[in-house]
């Protein structure tokens, strides 16, 4: 029992020795885990002016607590080709806070990427998985941490909150570019099919990475982009949009945000607030106010804000440019007058004209693109006043208006003068404007103002529900009838001649694109459908119809009015089976049901003309 006691205190000793030996911290930063953001930036030489700028701004707090980011930090140089283009500051300490805060923070892009992911970023992962045509990367657009507090309104108050800005990263292996559409837009060549950039500014060398993300180098200092709505609304330079702005600025609609509303301050305590709305304008191409765009009509599976993926384009006559349209195409004799005074359809085909849901690039200029209103646009350089890049949509200044082919084909005298609104409605209400003003076309179009429809009750237009009639006169009383969709579309493709009557017969017999035929006596001049022309719908007066051809000179084809609507003999039952249906017609004759010599059925007994 001595012996063992001894042993035991021996034991204890060594034991309390060993606890008191120090043992190393398994909770100890490695020596060889790369600083975070902000340290990796102080640790290059080349970037200790951004490196200032961030520790004036705060965010060195920030960039080295917590979260995880992409730096894009311009070199000591980019600062120097900075501070030469604003002489009016010779250092980082000489811009104002609030200005200097705006940089920093748009050189900053949430979340850790790679040289590889920025190369392949899209909206589903990288590659879009869904598009199995297309293994080229199509994003090209990250957030930044600068945010921009949503504009308010004369309405009341309209969108408080904030909205983030958004930077262009571009490797070119996007969309068929080429070196020359980025060299338009950013003023520098595009040296290496392997270079990338960030907005105007080329990424120099490998990422370098950081315990909580990475950070590149750029040759320049990106100052935030505008958006369209920004850029358009600039007076500051020698050129100025405002006429076409107000024309934009036609078609808002807001949307009541109670979320908004009751999320500032005092709400919930009852005190009175703005109501909020949110500013969106579904009647143009895009929301051109709005950072985050939309993906073009017919794209399915995707979010209905796409940032990332679309880009859109706006053109903009200069004032000088919209005011000489306005002269040459609403001021005209029997036109509008004022551009005030034209219909909201007028003016919006004129906004969308200047719109595309796709960025718009000098490839695009000879081979032309698709405009708001489906029109192939081509541009010549000489036109063109100033572009810029913008955070949601190129831009170019325009020193020559264009013309939408609604104004310049067959349905300009519709659309231009006062005298024909039921037949610009109704070809608004059928869908048929983009087959009437269609280029490289010879039609003939034959419209009855609306003096004469109204005389004779052939078409009218309710603009309160519009809706669409027409009323059959007879002695005695008479009879409405409401005209369809499908009807109108009959109507007025009834009156198309797809030729010109080129005048070396008696008589031409030209299809219509209804599928029926239009005679012209070119002996008298008369023109007719397959029936005799009468007065009023379904009348019994046959007037010959004389058209006139109008002071206008379309280029696509000849607009002519007319006193009354072409009559069309209805292709009879008999005629029909007989010849698209033989067999069946045989049948029908074995039963004994056909009446050859009058070409009848005998369970048919009335074939009446139609319009």
């Amino acid at each position: 029992m001595t012996k063992t006691k001894p042993l035991l205190l021996f034991t204890m000793f060594l034991i309390l020795l060993y606890g008191c030996t120090k043992e190393p911290d398994i909770y100890q930063r490695p020596d060889w885990l790369a600083g975070k953001v902000y340290t990796q930036i102080l640790a290059q030489p080349e970037l200790s002016t951004f490196a200032t700028a961030i520790e004036l701004t705060g965010y060195d707090k920030i960039l080295d607590v917590s979260g995880s980011y992409t730096v894009f930090s311009p070199s000591n140089e980019a600062f120097q080709m900075y501070f030469a283009n604003n002489p009016k500051y010779k250092s980082v300490q000489d811009i104002p806070i609030s200005e200097l805060t705006e940089i920093v923070k748009y050189h900053i892009v949430q979340n850790p990427w790679s040289k590889d992911q920025l190369r392949t970023l899209d909206i589903y992962g990288w590659i879009d998985t869904l598009d199995l045509n297309n293994n080229k990367p199509k994003g090209f657009k990250r957030e930044t941490l600068l945010l921009y507090p949503n504009r308010k309104y004369g309405i009341a108050s309209s969108g408080t909150g904030s909205t983030s800005k958004f930077i262009i990263l571009d490797t070119f292996n996007i969309y068929d570019l080429n070196k020359g559409d980025y060299e338009f837009y950013f003023n520098r060549s595009f040296d290496s099919p392997n270079d990338m950039y960030y907005a105007g500014a080329k990424m120099i060398g490998d990422e370098i990475s950081a315990e909580n993300g990475f950070v590149y180098v750029i040759d320049r200092v990106v100052e935030p982009l505008k958006n369209a709505s920004q850029i358009i609304e600039d007076i500051s330079g020698e050129n100025k949009y405002t006429d076409f702005l107000n024309v934009l600025n036609l078609f808002p609609r807001f949307q009541y945000n109670r979320e908004r509303t009751f999320a500032q301050s005092g709400a919930d305590q009852g005190v009175a607030v703005d109501s909020l709305f949110n500013l969106t304008f579904p009647d143009l191409t895009f929301n051109f106010n709005a950072e985050r765009t939309i993906p073009p009509k017919g794209t399915f599976g995707l979010p209905p804000n796409v940032t990332i993926r679309y880009h859109h384009g706006l053109m903009a006559p200069t004032n000088t440019a919209f005011q000489s349209f306005i002269d040459e195409y609403i001021k005209i004799p029997g036109g509008w007058g004022t551009f005030a005074g034209a219909p909201d359809n007028i003016k919006k085909i004129i906004a969308n004209t200047y719109m595309s849901i796709n960025s718009i690039y000098p490839s695009d200029f000879q081979e032309g693109f698709y405009n708001g209103e489906l029109d192939i646009v081509r541009l010549n350089e000489t036109d063109i006043a100033e572009k810029k890049f913008g955070s949601n949509s190129t831009f170019i200044g325009l020193k020559k208006a264009i013309v939408p082919r609604a104004f310049k084909s067959v349905t300009g005298p519709v659309y231009l003068q006062r005298g024909y609104n039921k037949i610009m409605n109704a070809i608004e209400a059928s869908g048929l404007l983009s087959a009437l003003k269609r280029q490289n076309e010879d039609y003939m179009f034959f419209i009855e103002n609306d003096a004469n429809t109204s005389q004779d009750s052939s078409l009218m237009f309710d603009p309160n529900t519009g809706r669409f009639s027409v009323f059959s006169i007879f002695p005695g009383g008479f009879q409405r009838y409401a005209l369809t969709t499908n009807d109108l579309r009959t109507l007025l493709l009834n009156h198309v001649a797809i030729d010109e009557a080129k005048g070396n017969a008696r008589k031409e017999f030209i299809p219509n694109l209804a599928g029926n035929i239009i005679i012209v006596n070119n002996v008298t001049g008369e023109v007719s459908g397959t029936a005799q022309t009468t007065q009023g719908y379904r009348g019994s007066l046959v007037v010959p119809e004389f058209p006139a051809k109008l002071s206008y000179d379309p280029d696509n084809g000849t607009t002519y009015d007319v006193q009354n609507w072409f009559s069309f003999a209805a292709p009879s039952m008999f005629n029909k089976i007989s010849t698209d249906f033989p067999r069946f017609h045989a049948l029908l004759r074995k039963a004994g049901l056909t009446i050859d010599k009058e070409f009848r059925y005998s369970f048919v007994t009335d074939n009446r003309s139609r319009r």
